[in-house]
């Protein structure tokens, strides 16, 4: 390619956005003492990490370089999730603050980019596989969070 699709920017925005997500929920599973929720945690965080680095190097095989691009609210995240507040008040927390994310946001995005036909089918395949996944992890996700929000 020689000029950079404008959706690279999204791609690198997904990168940054799972490999983020990834820290902060490996904290926040290494200061949980609920199983269930710390098993979930670590699944997640898991695929996160590895989303990211599945963006990472569909951004480089398009033949672009990653960009950083600085979060702040990221830092407030791995500390309210790294606290000593409980995990209802992390989940509620987490919540509020995701209602506060810029639209049309990332996910809205890349489920758009999934029909989009300015993309290429490849990448296409790629986000509609990745909207499969993290489809996967919010019901995951939800059903200990509903769990541990009945509790308290």
């Amino acid at each position: 390619m020689t000029s950079k699709p404008e959706y690279v920017d999204l791609l690198n925005d997904i990168r940054l956005q799972e490999h983020r997500a990834g820290v902060y929920l490996e904290a926040w599973a290494n200061k949980t003492d609920n199983k269930d929720l710390k098993e979930c945690l670590c699944f997640v965080a898991a695929r996160e990490y590895s989303h990211g680095d599945i963006f990472d190097r569909r951004v480089k095989e398009l033949g672009f370089a990653t960009v950083e691009i600085e979060d702040p609210e990221f830092a407030e995240k791995v500390r309210v999730v790294s606290s000593d507040i409980s995990d209802a008040d992390k989940i509620a927390w987490l919540k509020e603050s995701r209602s506060r994310m810029p639209t049309p946001s990332v996910r809205e995005r890349y489920e758009a980019a999934t029909v989009d036909e300015s993309v290429d089918e490849l990448t296409r395949s790629l986000l509609r596989w990745f909207t499969d996944v993290e489809n996967d992890s919010v019901v995951s996700m939800n059903k200990v969070y509903s769990d541990i929000e009945k509790v308290g």
